[in-house]
């Protein structure tokens, strides 16, 4: 999962989840006509992720973010008065629905797909999602990072 800033228009959001090979299973990109600090809309964006995961019925998730402090904070199940922890306990409530589920800190070099969603049509405000096939720009990114696997 990965957050950007949409110059002009707000922040977007991007989660892919694929399968133990690497491929590609779905994407979803929403774009919101809102700024957040950045802490924030990677909180956002991995509330994105695991609500879409939850609703396709995914058991067994990893959770990939290269937002260090969110990752350290959810491994921590850190609690607070701040949206920010507002936030982080939206998505622990619906992690709970996982049978397993590990958060984990990447680079942003292997992010790149989920920045690449979170960019995507960055003149759209709204949710889009993909089954299988993403678009060229994200599939790209797809075999880019899969080409970092070998």
């Amino acid at each position: 999962m990965d957050a950007g800033v949409l110059d002009g228009v707000g922040v977007g959001t991007g989660a892919i989840c694929r399968d133990e090979t690497g491929t590609a299973l779905w994407g979803v990109a929403i774009n919101r006509a809102l700024t957040w600090e950045p802490a924030i809309a990677e909180a956002v964006a991995i509330l994105d992720g695991v609500q879409e995961a939850a609703r396709r019925g995914h058991r067994d998730v990893v959770v990939e973010s290269d937002c260090l402090q969110i990752i350290e904070d959810l491994q921590k199940m850190r609690h607070g008065r701040s949206i920010l922890s507002a936030i982080l306990d939206d998505i622990l409530d619906c992690s709970s629905s996982f049978d397993s589920l590990r958060w984990s800190h990447t680079s942003r070099t292997n992010n790149c797909v989920a920045h690449a969603l979170a960019h995507f049509n960055p003149s759209y405000v709204g949710r889009t999602v993909w089954d299988g096939d993403l678009p060229p720009i994200v599939n790209n990114a797809v075999i880019f990072d899969i080409s970092l696997l070998n």
